[in-house]
């Protein structure tokens, strides 16, 4: 807040991010959405998230040098590192207490995931991905030392067991791959390979669930899509109001499986998620902004200089192993 209110005051110009105004339309119709649902106030909580925003116009304005981007990026790594640490630490604690009460409930590579330092693990995967797949082309500046951190970064994210957290990093990698040389991309690939190689058997252990008949979560996921199009096809325009899925979702399910053995608040695909949620209109302008996002960054990569494209390159993995992974 002290950050913003200096930005505010300051006699210079304040800079704005070129999707701003895209932004401000995702906001309103999110504003919308939310006047028109039958709980307005459920959904306060996406109305408070809103201030998060701010960090994007605190980055155009403060991240204005190569070197402050070299700084951020560090940072961001070296956190991102530490929590890692905490969620190694979780996983080995989790995984012996698995292996003496062969419980469900204890796994952690399914309901006892690794959390590091959030509430959530797909809190914490995802934040891990966004940090990792940013830090990749950094490590054009960032130096050689900084692939232990990352590497640590890239071990969590395999024993998060968050299969749409790996498909996002995957694709935020191969978009920058082909800029890095080649024993940087050795040194980044692998730790996380000997890794995955080890937990070999538990990452079988976890894809083998997603094509069995017995795991609600995973079953669930076709009809969950199919009562978030119902929901869009009954609330095209503003949706069911923000944060109301959950208490939506029992009048349009379809399946068979039991409500109580799977989590239905969010329907595992983000596309869906904001047009059964907010609207068609709300969705409209989320891919606007999104695309404005995209627009902005290919034009910085064509005129940036040459030793500056790793910023904007760090910039469009991690957008991209976000979009990815929330389709999943």
């Amino acid at each position: 807040m002290a950050c913003l209110a200096w930005l505010i005051l300051r006699p210079r110009r304040i800079p704005w991010p070129a999707y701003v105004i895209a932004l401000c339309a995702f906001m309103a119709t999110t504003l919308l959405s939310l006047a028109m649902s039958a709980q307005p106030e459920a959904g306060m909580g996406s109305v408070r998230k809103f201030v998060l925003f701010s960090m994007g116009l605190l980055a155009v304005n403060f991240v204005t040098r190569e070197w402050r981007a070299r700084i951020s990026h560090g940072v961001l790594l070296a956190v991102a590192a530490l929590t890692s640490l905490v969620g190694l630490v979780q996983f080995g604690m989790a995984y012996l207490k698995f292996l003496s009460t062969q419980n469900l409930a204890d796994d952690p590579t399914v309901l006892a995931r690794i959390t590091g330092t959030m509430g959530h693990w797909m809190t914490f995967s995802g934040e891990e991905l966004l940090v990792w797949c940013a830090a990749v082309p950094a490590m054009l500046v960032l130096g050689r030392r900084w692939l232990i951190p990352l590497g640590a970064v890239g071990t969590a994210i395999v024993l998060s067991f968050t299969r749409s957290v790996w498909l996002g990093a995957i694709s935020g990698f191969l978009l920058v791959a082909l800029m890095l040389p080649r024993k940087m991309l050795i040194g980044i690939v692998l730790p996380i390979a000997v890794v995955a190689a080890a937990a070999s058997g538990l990452i079988y252990h976890r894809v083998a669930m997603s094509f069995g008949q017995d795991f609600a979560p995973d079953t669930s996921r076709i009809e969950m899509l199919s009562a978030g199009f119902r929901m869009i096809r009954d609330h095209p325009l503003f949706g069911v109001g923000p944060e109301r899925i959950h208490t939506e979702f029992p009048r349009y399910y379809r399946g068979t499986t039991d409500l109580n053995n799977f989590y239905y608040g969010h329907l595992h695909n983000n596309v869906v998620q904001l047009a059964a949620e907010r609207g068609l209109l709300c969705l409209t302008a989320f891919l606007w902004f999104i695309f404005e996002i995209y627009a902005d960054l290919i034009r910085m990569l064509k005129t940036s200089a040459k030793d500056a494209r790793w910023a904007t390159m760090s910039a469009l993995a991690a957008l991209s192993g976000f979009l990815v992974a929330g389709f999943f």
